[in-house]
């Protein structure tokens, strides 16, 4: 591929194998290593629902001096990047930490999930960079600073999708709670209904203009009422036993 679509600035004297390994996008988070030359492309810190990666390069020169396309020279501007995604994470665990509801939680995760995928890919990188240089002391620093990063955020991870995990639950069983008191609340309506029901029917038929003397005495309404009491428990006793 042609210079002049790569993303390695053209002012670095880098051999010619290494830009040929190269191309206009960042590709994956790897470490490439040719005749001396060390070029770690990692990317910058992505955002919820970005799709395209800004490269990050650090490119070592044989003599062991660093440069980037982030400006400045040496291994502060990787330890920066470095601490960049540290102060991300502390920012996304606080709103974890927040967090209560599950939209709250969901919000987390979507800040959180694609730090979390950076982060393996800056280790993986790192760990490459390391095997390849193994006599620079503080790429072994930044291979275990990165592996650090990656814990925490898969930790964080793990954490908020717990804390979603329980929320979800919690809601579920306090739904499932009232649910059942309605129906408990609802099958007692029903028992009193059932046993007033009859007595009530009764109550409409005999009260109606009808002379037939049936309820007339004293004696033919206690057996209407007592009719009309144990009707209502023989309904409420099936009602019971349909529970």
């Amino acid at each position: 591929m042609n210079a002049d679509v790569q993303i390695l600035p053209k002012v670095w004297n880098i051999p010619e194998v290494i830009r040929a390994r190269t191309g206009r996008e960042a590709g994956t988070q790897r470490s490439i290593f040719e005749d001396g030359h060390l070029l770690v492309v990692l990317h910058e810190m992505p955002a919820p629902d970005e799709t395209r990666r800004k490269p990050a390069l650090f490119w070592r020169e044989p003599v062991g001096e660093w440069q980037s396309n982030l400006g400045g020279r040496g291994l502060a501007t990787l330890q920066k990047f470095m601490l960049a995604y540290e102060s991300r994470l502390g920012q996304i665990e606080e709103a974890e930490r927040k967090a209560s509801t599950a939209t709250e939680y969901h919000a987390v995760l979507e800040h959180l999930a694609p730090v979390v995928r950076a982060s393996r890919g800056m280790h993986r990188a790192m760990q490459q960079a390391r095997e390849r240089v193994t006599t620079d002391r503080e790429l072994l620093n930044l291979r275990d600073q990165a592996a650090a990063i990656e814990r925490t955020a898969e930790l964080l991870l793990q954490d908020a999708q717990f804390g979603l995990n329980f929320t979800v639950a919690k809601q579920a069983e306090s739904q499932a709670a009232a649910a059942q008191k309605m129906a408990a609340t609802a099958h007692k309506l029903n028992l009193l209904a059932a046993i007033f029901l009859p007595l009530t029917a009764l109550a409409s038929v005999f009260g109606m203009e009808i002379h037939s003397g049936l309820a007339d005495s004293p004696l033919h309404f206690i057996i209407i009422l007592a009719a009309g009491v144990v009707m209502g428990c023989v309904l409420g006793a099936l009602i019971a036993r349909d529970k």
